[in-house]
């Protein structure tokens, strides 16, 4: 209950800060002093002159209240209030109401603490010098100007008004600390608990953090583990991608598949128009090596003669083991002619081998250039030409038309 009106004379705090809370705090005991102190000149007889100034200062301070506490503004009502008692309202009681005779020193005082609240950084020390000066001003002017404040009109209203203004300051300065101290606690109390939820708040997450990074040290070597399977069976589906199309004893592609690339080959030349050349060739005599030195052997001749070709050939060749010594060769981007050079540097370079003494090996082979809308009879042209030189005199690569 207590809180609410609080909350609604001063301002709630979710609203309004506390320094903006303490200027209501400073507006209302304004007015209570304003509004008192007119009653009590009033009373005492001070003349109409000082009670409806002190009045005045009172409508002032409840529009300023007002207009802070609905408005939610700070920075002008503020400042107003300020300047209006240091350089208006204080500096003219000082003069109708007998200076440093009467009680206005007292509400000075008041003042100073006043501006501190109210103002921060460099403007608090500009008000606080300004209104110094002003006090130091007036107090030169009253021993120094004759008549320049007014005197009561007797001791005993002077003590009169000293008393009661010494009193209402009292009480007015003590209701002000007091409700500085307490919301000065309260902030603290807040920012207290907001600490502690904070810190309960980091715990929290530290320990959510502890269960992220160790579910995330387990899915990193989960994820790790899963990338070396996946390497392990793309290396195994390669590998076995590989034996499925190569030839084991020579490394070249299989008969199945140097099919396949060179139907590719020939529909590529097609569609970009591009030259394209195949060379069939054998080993001759290979039968009879085989015959007579043993499958053992003639598998090594065979390797030897596929470390050649492979040796001579282009990046951009394909080459496949056919059948049993017979080898398809595809040329992409090749003419006859340049086709026919290249088979004959692999053949002489055959024919070089050193073998046993007594032994050489030499191939035959045919070479046919692509020509257009020719698709299956590339093929079967090499093989002719193969067997025209294998049936003619052998170690030769005869070339087509």
């Amino acid at each position: 209950m207590k809180e609410s009106i609080l909350a609604k004379i001063l301002g709630d705090s979710t609203e309004f800060s506390l320094r903006h809370r303490l200027f209501h705090v400073i507006a209302l005991v304004g007015i209570f002093m304003s509004f008192s102190a007119g009653i009590i000149n009033y009373f005492i007889g001070l003349g109409p002159f000082l009670v409806v100034v002190n009045f005045v200062c009172g409508v002032v301070s409840i529009a300023l209240y007002l207009y802070s506490l609905l408005g939610k503004h700070y920075r002008m009502p503020a400042t107003i209030t300020v300047m209006m008692l240091s350089f208006v309202l204080f500096p003219l009681l000082w003069i109708i109401n007998a200076g440093t005779w009467g009680s206005i020193p007292y509400y000075m005082i008041i003042n100073a603490g006043i501006i501190s609240v109210l103002m921060s950084g460099k403007t608090r020390y500009v008000f606080l010098v300004l209104f110094i000066m002003v006090v130091v001003g007036l107090t030169v002017a009253e021993v120094t100007i004759p008549g320049f404040v007014w005197e009561f009109s007797s001791t005993k209203v002077r003590y009169l008004d000293q008393f009661l203004g010494f009193i209402i300051c009292i009480v007015s300065n003590a209701f002000l600390f007091a409700v500085v101290i307490d919301s000065y606690l309260r902030e603290k109390e807040k920012s207290e608990e907001y600490l502690r939820v904070l810190e309960r708040q980091k715990e929290e997450i530290e320990e959510k953090n502890m269960v992220l990074e160790s579910n995330n040290a387990k899915l990193k070597e989960a994820v790790e583990k899963a990338e070396k399977l996946n390497k392990l069976l793309e290396e195994e589906r390669q590998i076995l991608h590989k034996l499925s199309i190569t030839d084991g004893l020579t490394g070249f592609y299989n008969k199945k598949y140097i099919t396949e690339r060179l139907h590719d080959e020939i529909e590529e030349a097609h569609k970009k128009g591009k030259r394209l050349s195949v060379s069939v060739v054998d080993i001759d005599n290979f039968k009879s090596i085989n015959d007579t030195r043993g499958h053992l052997f003639g598998d090594y001749v065979l390797k030897r003669i596929s470390e050649v070709i492979t040796k001579n050939l282009r990046r951009t060749d394909l080459v496949g083991r056919y059948g049993g010594d017979e080898f398809l060769i595809v040329l992409p981007n090749t003419s006859l002619e340049e086709g026919y050079v290249l088979m004959e540097r692999i053949r002489k370079k055959i024919q070089e081998l050193e073998w046993e003494e007594g032994f050489k090996v030499t191939i035959s082979g045919g070479i046919a250039e692509l020509k257009e809308n020719q698709f299956e009879d590339l093929l079967k042209e090499a093989d002719t030409l193969l067997y025209k030189t294998k049936n003619a005199s052998k170690n030769k690569i005869e070339k087509g038309a």
